[in-house]
């Protein structure tokens, strides 16, 4: 029965999919390659959104919806659907590729990482002070979020924070969510669960993880929607630091742990190759 249910559902779904979006088929495009962006550590779906000319768009659509609520629905759905199929898709590829290749591909990431977070300081200018500031978030962030690896935490609570993330990390740009999720020690998980959300037995049975993390979604768009938005139009400059922050927190945070990980020189060689390539096809990404 929940074979021919999730059969079903899947026909409806790519029916739906090509008859109501077929004259959206650009913005379609772009929304899956920023979904796929967004499960990338090191690559911010806000920044692609925005190299895409459609983030400026999309907060407006959000945050004055009945303005002009035909368009923005229509709008947003073309948008959340290409966004959620490239999430889907790209998990799928991402799960083989850390079931077999951890090591090779958390130095892939590293690089990811590394490379973005400096395309998106070069556009930062400094003063003397900002380097404190930017240090102080950096010390913040590993100190707040290293003790969840190590804590007995419920699992629905890290949920709970790892939708908060995702969310806020999508509005932010620069923040890579997923390289957040790798501080706090769930990305694999939510990985899995992105992986298998077609698959309907696997949902009912991790209904209460997919809810928590749902919840903790909704809470981070409502809270920091309009909160975002306000800071970076009021504080762009402190804001901008801020994300800078955190983003070389994650960087730090991601290379120990990757180090940690077993491997042989041939191994290691490989890895300083993609970790290599990984620096340079950031550019071409974000």
């Amino acid at each position: 029965m929940l074979i021919i249910l999730q059969s079903n559902l899947k026909e409806h779904f790519y029916v739906l999919f090509f008859i109501l979006f077929i004259g959206d088929i650009m913005l379609l495009i772009k929304s899956f390659m920023i979904g796929i962006g967004k499960i990338i550590p090191g690559v911010s779906g806000a920044i692609l959104a925005i190299n895409f000319g459609i983030y400026e768009r999309l907060l407006n659509a959000l945050t004055c919806f009945f303005n002009d609520w035909r368009n923005n629905f229509k709008f947003l759905l073309v948008v959340i659907l290409g966004g959620v199929l490239g999430i889907v898709i790209g998990s799928k590829v991402l799960l083989v590729l850390f079931n077999n290749y951890q090591f090779l591909t958390l130095m892939f990431f590293n690089g990811l990482i590394i490379g973005g977070s400096y395309i998106f300081a070069k556009g930062i200018r400094y003063q003397k002070k900002d380097i404190l500031l930017v240090l102080i978030i950096t010390l913040i962030t590993i100190a707040s979020f290293i003790p969840f690896k190590s804590m007995n935490i419920d699992n629905n609570i890290m949920f709970l924070l790892g939708g908060f993330i995702e969310v806020f990390a999508s509005i932010v740009p620069g923040i890579s969510a997923t390289s957040l999720l790798m501080l706090i020690g769930i990305y694999d998980h939510v990985l899995l669960l992105i992986s298998n959300i077609d698959n309907l037995s696997y949902v009912i049975s991790n209904f209460n993880i997919y809810l928590y993390f749902g919840i903790g979604m909704f809470l981070s768009f409502i809270i920091n929607l309009y909160l975002v938005k306000f800071c970076l139009n009021k504080y762009p400059h402190e804001s901008h630091l801020v994300v800078l922050g955190l983003s070389i927190a994650s960087i730090l945070y991601l290379l120990i742990n990757t180090f940690k990980l077993s491997f042989n020189g041939t191994s290691l060689i490989l890895g300083i190759v993609l970790f290599i390539w990984g620096i340079i096809i950031n550019k071409y990404l974000v």
